[in-house]
């Protein structure tokens, strides 16, 4: 017997019935990023080798409209990073009010431009949730949110109540196509052991990203407080699902240009500060301005325009002006250059992405070594070594019978990337590392 086909009014019933069923997300799930996992284009996880750029959006001026309007305007330079997504400080008036925005800031008009925009650039926008909103609030707080196209949160805190704020938002993400993702902070208090159990994948508090902020934090360039630090980021990785999210500035915490600069050496202590967060095991999260050596006490932070054309010789980067966009972007040796340099590598070379890391002690001279292995060494594949020179003078380095001991070969390192003026190779047996230099090279014999 055939079917009988379904009148106008069954038909609408239909689609009625789907709509209470199914949330209202499938249209979303493209403003979270084009190329979303599940949508059969990628298998992809994005937040794998993801770069991930935190912003407050009132400290945008924008041209004309609101300070969310601002960060808009700015993403093509935002995405010159090869940023993966955007992190918004809270954009929310108080925890009884999560679900809206901030009138100071903008309007969710204005959130929806910027996450439909930046999906055009493969950006993804996260959000940073009030600690305080109650957690029985928060399951309708978060799918607000991601209906909105919101591809993920950050936690802040490690504390009882953080921890059962992240097993409520993975429950909620979990729900969603797309990699909607949680990030929670790293417990600087945890022991190894304690890292595993709490970040291993059969624990369903477990986030996507564990934000470490440690190596970081510390006042000195100190190799002694550094180097331990980058060691317990493999703990993260070794407890099972989570990865590493590496912070050297954040909104909480002195910029580190103000922290490490001597008025001297500014911009060569900050292109190694930046070489160490894309060069270890852990993803990368940059704060605004930091890529432009943006200080505690500048107003305004960034000067986007160039100045006229009698003042271009001055320097791109000085130490009582706001850094200029213009002139950094105009300069190859700048230091947003170099910070662009660095995300291209992050993400195109394969040993950064899943080579194991080993650290070479050479705290006695106030240098941080670092070994990265591709899983299969070859002429293709080689050995990484990442040299930070901590101190304002030149220091000699031998490392031959380090990597012999690694059982590694090799007898130079061929230059991928280097932060000074000099060229050529550097040999095992003897080379000496100038002062505040980052050196990034293949291992060759």
């Amino acid at each position: 017997m055939p079917l009988s086909m379904p009148t106008p009014r069954r038909l609408l019933s239909l689609c009625l019935a789907c709509a209470a069923i199914f949330p209202p997300f499938a249209l979303t799930q493209t403003l979270a990023r084009p190329g979303w996992v599940g949508s059969g284009i990628t298998t992809d996880l994005w937040w794998k080798h993801a770069v991930i750029y935190q912003v407050n959006p009132a400290n945008f001026n924008p041209n004309n409209g609101t300070s969310l309007h601002g960060v808009t305007q700015r993403l093509d330079y935002i995405h010159s990073l090869g940023t993966d997504a955007i992190l918004l400080t809270p954009i929310q008036p108080d925890p009884a009010h999560a679900q809206a925005i901030d009138p100071a800031l903008g309007t969710l008009d204005d959130l929806d431009d910027l996450i439909r925009e930046a999906s055009r650039r493969h950006i993804r926008v996260l959000l940073d949730l009030d600690p305080a909103i109650p957690n029985t609030d928060l399951p309708n707080v978060a799918r607000f949110w991601l209906n909105r196209g919101i591809a993920g949160f950050h936690v802040t805190g490690t504390d009882d109540n953080a921890h059962a704020q992240a097993f409520t938002l993975r429950g909620a993400t979990g729900s969603y196509l797309g990699e909607r993702i949680v990030i929670a902070d790293a417990d600087p208090t945890l022991t190894p052991d304690l890292r595993q159990r709490t970040y291993r994948p059969s624990n369903p508090q477990f986030p996507q990203l564990v934000l470490d902020t440690r190596p970081g934090t510390s006042t000195t360039l100190n190799a002694t407080i550094i180097r331990p630090a980058i060691e317990t980021l493999q703990d993260i990785l070794q407890a099972g699902h989570s990865l590493p999210l590496l912070a050297t500035d954040g909104p909480t915490y002195k910029r580190s240009m103000s922290r490490y600069g001597d008025s001297q050496h500014d911009v060569a202590i900050a292109k190694l500060i930046a070489t160490l967060l894309f060069t270890t095991r852990a993803e990368s999260l940059l704060y605004y301005g930091q890529e432009l050596g943006v200080r505690d006490a500048t107003t305004p932070l960034i000067n986007w325009e160039a100045p006229p054309e009698k003042n271009k010789s001055a320097p791109a980067l000085e130490t009582t002006t706001s850094p200029n966009a213009a002139l950094e972007d105009a300069n190859p040796d700048s230091l947003l250059n170099w910070y662009r340099q660095l995300s291209s590598l992050h993400h195109g070379n394969a040993t950064l992405n899943s080579g194991s890391l080993i650290t070479i002690n050479r705290d006695d001279q106030n240098v941080l070594v670092m070994v990265r292995k591709p899983q299969t060494v070859s002429s293709i594949s080689p050995v990484l070594v990442i040299l930070l020179n901590l101190t304002a003078q030149p220091v000699p380095l031998s490392l031959k019978a380090d990597i012999t001991r690694l059982h590694l070969r090799g007898s130079f390192l061929r230059t991928v990337l280097r932060s000074d003026d000099n060229m050529g190779t550097m040999h095992l047996e003897s080379m000496t590392l100038p002062p505040y230099t980052a050196y990034i090279g293949e291992l060759h014999y």
